[in-house]
């Protein structure tokens, strides 16, 4: 086998643990078996889209002691090394996390980072300081990393966790080279759920759900939002069944919205809402996915659906709409979420809505 053939054999066992993110595996795997790891690196991405567990990989990966070997995965998962980093046990990979009762990761926490990182690794040739929620830390607490991040000890690698490196400083950006996780695909997820996830108790809820409720399941998977991490979050009922509510009462306010003889079912809705702000504007921002999803499917035959499950759902609800009907409802909601973050009251704002529709559907007729 040549050189050539050698590392494409291993390329396709890099990070076999991690689901999609392929640009990321590529390019970190490249820089890791050609030595060429940067002392630093921005992992930016949603919540639940494989952050955490890449920076773990990459942290595995530098100690595995398969590392060479042609036949094995990178990480093995297998050595002493790799079983230690993997179950957290490592002195040597180091969690660096916002005090629960904080909103920010505050210079304190950067100057015991600072005062550890002088310390030379105990049981591998490196240390890993994994930062979680990067970009919550504050401005000072960024200037004080600055020079430790530009020049740390040879042995040491920064990964920051982001949801949103935007609020990094760019004197921080600069110092570190950024890499995305990326959405991961309803069919992945599934995958992932019923079959590859090594925590067995997860399999066996996934596999249930989809075997007594397929439907549920199907609904579950786009409530993720391409998030493996919020889908496992998902198969509690507990944080599952008032998401599903929320999406029953933008359902049945599509169809009192679409009532043209006036606004008497969509008031009948609004009466037994909560009133409760966060409640009513998670249940109106579900809404407009419907509404968007609505759109689309009378402009394209591909377009996929963010709230349906199905396309034949969504046009079957579309079909009472024009679609300037669909973008006024849509603008209208828009308004009515903007009120509410105003602190407006609850009620009366969602009646002023039904009376926007009202009027809307009676110059209609």
């Amino acid at each position: 086998m040549s050189v050539a053939d050698v590392e494409r054999s291993r390329e396709k066992k890099i990070f076999p643990t991690l689901i999609g993110n392929d640009p990321l595996r590529s390019r970190l795997g490249e820089d890791i078996l050609s030595s060429s790891l940067s002392h630093a690196y921005i992992i930016d991405g949603k919540k639940g889209s494989g952050k955490h567990t890449a920076a773990m990989l990459i942290a595995a990966s530098l100690s595995c002691e398969n590392k060479d070997s042609p036949h094995h995965a990178l990480p093995c998962g297998e050595c002493p090394s790799c079983k230690k980093i993997l179950s957290g046990k490592s002195p040597d990979v180091i969690l660096v996390k916002r005090d629960d009762k904080k909103s920010s990761i505050t210079v304190d926490t950067v100057r015991e980072l600072k005062n550890s990182v002088i310390i030379t690794p105990n049981d591998t040739e490196y240390k890993v300081y994994i930062i979680e929620d990067a970009d919550t830390m504050n401005v000072q607490a960024q200037n004080a990393f600055l020079l430790t991040l530009e020049e740390p000890p040879k042995y040491v690698l920064f990964l920051l966790l982001c949801e949103n490196s935007g609020l990094l400083l760019e004197t921080v950006r600069s110092r570190a080279a950024t890499l995305r996780t990326e959405p991961t695909d309803r069919e992945k997820i599934s995958e992932y759920l019923l079959n590859r996830c090594d925590n067995s108790e997860v399999r066996e809820r996934a596999n249930e759900l989809k075997r007594t409720s397929p439907e549920e399941f199907s609904k579950l998977l786009l409530l993720s939002d391409s998030s493996i991490g919020q889908a496992v979050d998902l198969l509690d009922e507990k944080t599952r069944n008032p998401i599903l509510k929320n999406r029953e009462f933008a359902s049945e306010l599509i169809l009192a919205m679409s009532d043209r003889r006036g606004a008497e079912k969509l008031l009948a809705l609004i009466a037994t809402a909560s009133g409760k702000r966060e409640e009513t504007v998670e249940q109106l921002t579900l809404t407009q996915k419907a509404l968007r999803d609505m759109t689309l499917i009378k402009r394209s035959d591909t377009a996929p659906m963010i709230f349906f499950t199905s396309r034949e759902e969504a046009a079957s609800f579309a079909s009472s709409f024009t679609l300037p009907d669909l973008m006024f409802a849509y603008d209208a909601i828009a308004e009515t979420k903007s009120s509410l973050s105003g602190n407006a009251n609850v009620r009366l704002t969602l009646i002023n809505f039904a009376v926007k529709i009202k009027t809307r559907n009676n110059k209609g007729n």
